[in-house]
């Protein structure tokens, strides 16, 4: 019976360190999982306007994470479609190519979308936009959490100091 009664309460301390040592790694992942998720910064964002309903947007990408990551798509209420492009010049020629499997970021580093280079295409823009209006637009990465932006709408970019 004694045996029997011993057995039991080993069984039951071990279940109760099992449950203690459950919680601390669900509290750990958490944890961790928030710090890997905040890596991502964005920051100088501004969208053009162009009058037949089309627009872009710009900004500035920072990675302070060890990793890579991958801008893999954004999206806009404002807007019907919303695509990653890139624009090439060759031969005198200027075009812009849809990345379908978005822009890497490069672990300690940034990237720039920028008139003539990186951009995220904007089509169908809501009628009712007027310059001076912001939109929204959500960036959604490989590994980061979404990030949602505000850019004003302009022609011309702004100057940053």
């Amino acid at each position: 019976m004694r045996e029997r009664l011993s057995k039991q309460l080993r069984i039951f301390f071990l279940l109760i360190n099992m449950k203690r040592l459950s919680l601390f790694l669900i509290f750990f992942s958490l944890i961790a999982s928030g710090n890997a998720n905040a890596h991502i910064e964005v920051s100088n964002s501004w969208a053009r306007l162009i009058p037949n309903g089309m627009g872009a947007l710009f900004l500035e990408i920072q990675n302070s994470h060890s990793e890579s990551d991958i801008l893999i798509k954004a999206s806009s209420p404002n807007a019907k479609s919303v695509m990653i492009h890139k624009t090439e010049r060759k031969n005198n020629i200027t075009s812009m190519r849809h990345l379908m499997k978005g822009i890497n970021i490069p672990a300690n580093g940034n990237i720039s979308l920028k008139p003539g280079s990186y951009h995220i295409m904007l089509s169908g823009l809501d009628k009712s936009l007027q310059l001076g209006d912001k939109i929204e637009v959500t960036l959604e990465f490989n590994k980061n959490k979404p990030i949602n932006v505000q850019p004003v709408l302009k022609i011309k970019p702004p100057i940053y100091n």
